[in-house]
């Protein structure tokens, strides 16, 4: 870790470290405040830092120069027309220890919840996160901390005083400790991992780089679909289930490229015909929760 950070924390009049604060460095930084930000808290204690009260509102980050999230982020972002790249447009301040400056935006379950949930456009959702991963290894960059916390979306209305990002659409942050490789998806051997929100299963520490972030979606679908069922009727579709355990896989502790679970590829691919048929599944439960609206009461038990 670089001398001058981060973390940069902010302390009390006592020196004690004040962890959702920002500290007068941010506060006072000649670029913030020609850009009118007004930072009021921090959402990762130290590295990232938010505008919430404002509209439109930015997130801060404190970029680690000893990680490869610059470069990373350099590659992304001269990419950003691409429609397959979901990474946050975003601006990367150089003029002392850099400073990564993006919208503030929906976390992933905010996001779900800010529209009508359906089939539709939860397989929508679903397909997005597939192909941002996909995007990414193609590209031969492995995320490897893939979770919910580090994808946010963008609604209409963020759309509205954002205009570089679009409404409804997926992004993925957070690349600290990503990494760039040599090989593609298929190719490339274990190795260790770095400290990961989601647990690896059976205590391993090595894992196909590409399949763990594969791995790891499968259970940003599991955690998704907790959140879907809103009042008691509507129904996680059983096929949403399925993508999620066929991504989750049976882990062999794989030393070699792994098997054990489809690429980020082939499950956009495969979601690509599911999203097709939402429609269909839609009207299937609509019209199961039309007839179960008819049915006596005795019947429901």
């Amino acid at each position: 870790m670089s001398s001058d950070g981060p973390p940069w924390f902010a302390y009390d009049s006592d020196g004690q470290i004040v962890y959702g604060g920002v500290p007068d460095r941010l506060l006072h930084h000649p670029e913030i405040r020609r850009r009118g930000i007004r930072l009021t808290n921090a959402i990762k204690p130290g590295i990232v830092f938010r505008a919430g009260l404002d509209r439109p509102a930015f997130v801060v980050k404190v970029l680690n120069t000893n990680t490869e999230e610059i470069p990373i982020y350099d590659k992304l972002l001269s990419r950003i027309r691409s429609p397959l790249n979901h990474t946050v447009p975003s601006e990367i301040y150089r003029d002392g220890h850099p400073l990564l400056i993006m919208p503030n935006l929906h976390d992933l379950t905010g996001f779900l919840l800010s529209e009508e949930r359906t089939p539709a456009r939860l397989f929508d959702i679903f397909y997005q996160l597939a192909e941002s991963l996909e995007y990414l290894h193609s590209l031969h960059i492995a995320h490897l901390d893939v979770c919910p916390d580090n994808f946010v979306g963008a609604s209409p209305r963020d759309a509205e005083v954002h205009p570089a990002v679009a409404p409804r659409k997926v992004y993925l942050i957070d690349f600290d400790t990503s990494r760039q490789l040599t090989l593609g998806p298929g190719a490339h051997s274990a190795i260790t991992l770095p400290p990961t929100q989601i647990r690896p299963p059976d205590g391993l520490k090595h894992f196909d780089p590409y399949s763990w972030d594969v791995y790891c979606l499968g259970h940003v679908f599991e955690d998704l679909m907790g959140t879907y069922p809103f009042d008691g009727k509507k129904r996680v579709p059983g096929i949403a289930r399925y993508v999620a355990r066929w991504l989750i896989g049976k882990e062999r502790g794989c030393h070699a490229a792994c098997r054990c679970r489809p690429t980020a590829r082939t499950a956009r691919q495969v979601l690509s015909v599911i999203r097709l048929l939402a429609p269909v599944l839609d009207f299937c439960e609509r019209a199961y929760l039309v007839v179960w609206s008819w049915l006596p009461v005795n019947v429901h038990t």
